[in-house]
């Protein structure tokens, strides 16, 4: 639908707004080419590839989060680049990082990671080094994405999309008043049973928030209270699955689940009772990105991929089927006016409290995984 210049301008402004807030946080704290039909391979040892080679045949092979990738671009990609596009996903950073450790980086050639995990991945040398600069549409980068605290100078990565996780409720179910992580762990009868992601970084992140503990804490109380408040919220969850979360709230299956900001929005559109709640305790802002794993096969495949995705009416197919804004510029003047408008998008005016998550060391996260398991026991 062709939208009106004062429309394309608000959804810039709106745009705009979310991006400087993301990008305020995830920031650090702390043209050329042949043509090839060829794969291209990385050798395995870490070395940067920073050539760009437009590849015109062959496939690859991506490894995403479900439901994260629309179908409209699979085929788009397949008649613009010839090149075939398989699809594969996963269902938290902990599986991906998994099945990486398992082949040494081997079986994909682009894969989604979130910040936190792109740190991880990229520390144990699982990522190829490739420099998103080196790219014909890296110019495309915002400023403001390119110094990420995961990946400073964008050496191993692009970005894809970024939003919030927080909680969903049926507001025609759940007449009482919703507003914070402990009504989501202490939720009332009405709210049935509750769905929750199966992320133990999110899940215990979550509960921590509502006990006081710090993230990533090596404390044996702080730790403890979260377990205890896991194990007495138990008896109230009907999913430990992030599959499916937005059709189950959109059919109503759940009045109540742990999701993603986009998939909210989603789900709105197909029950509009549903509320997408800004804890007083605050909720993760995340971004995903795209990476190519040290034994990727196909390399220049996923090269002409990521800059494929770098072209900003390309992104925007993503950013308004998913609902989530990308650091890509040029995206936020095509995005759509109802996404630009939606409360689950557009983080509430005076709303600080969206902050990047940090990865945890192996010890802590040796911890989270303890009580992880014990609440899903």
């Amino acid at each position: 639908m062709r939208r009106t210049h004062s429309s394309a301008r608000r959804s810039a402004r709106i745009g705009a707004a979310i991006a400087l807030t993301a990008a305020g946080a995830l920031a650090l704290t702390a043209c050329g080419g042949g043509v090839t039909d060829s794969g291209g391979d990385a050798g395995g040892d870490g070395a940067a590839s920073t050539e760009f080679v437009e590849a015109t045949s062959g496939e690859v092979n991506l490894y995403t989060w479900s439901d994260y990738f629309p179908e409209d671009l699979v085929k788009k990609f397949t008649d613009d680049t010839g090149i075939s596009l398989n699809v594969d996903y996963y269902d938290s950073n902990e599986s991906l990082e998994a099945k990486l450790r398992a082949s040494d980086g081997a079986g994909y050639d682009v894969i989604v990671p979130t910040d936190y995990m792109v740190e991880i991945l990229k520390n144990d040398g699982l990522l190829l080094e490739f420099d998103a600069s080196s790219l014909p549409n890296g110019g495309n980068i915002q400023d403001d994405f390119m110094d990420v605290y995961f990946d400073e100078g964008r050496m191993y990565s692009t970005p894809y999309l970024y939003g919030t996780t927080s909680f969903a409720y049926d507001s025609d179910v759940i007449t009482e008043e919703i507003t914070s992580w402990a009504d989501y762990f202490n939720p009332p009868a009405s709210a049935g049973k509750v769905g929750t992601m199966n992320d133990q970084t999110e899940v215990v992140n979550s509960a921590l928030r509502v006990t006081g503990g710090e993230f990533c804490t090596t404390d044996g109380a702080e730790l403890q209270a979260a377990q205890d408040l896991l194990v007495d919220f138990k008896p109230r969850v009907g999913t430990i699955n992030s599959d499916g979360i937005l059709e189950r709230l959109a059919n109503g299956e759940q009045a109540m689940a742990m999701i993603w900001n986009g998939a909210a929005h989603r789900a709105a559109q197909e029950r509009p009772s549903l509320t997408y709640v800004y804890p007083e305790e605050g909720i993760a802002l995340w971004q995903d990105n795209f990476t190519i794993p040290i034994g990727a096969k196909n390399v220049d495949q996923a090269k002409t991929f990521l800059n494929w995705m770098l072209d900003p009416e390309n992104m925007a197919v993503a950013v308004n089927y998913q609902a989530y804004a990308s650091g890509v510029e040029g995206t936020q003047e095509l995005m759509s006016e109802e996404l630009a408008n939606s409360a689950a998008i557009v983080v509430p005016e005076g709303y600080d409290l969206a902050r990047p998550v940090q990865p945890c060391n192996n010890e802590e996260m040796t911890n989270y995984t303890k009580i992880f398991e014990t609440f899903k026991g």
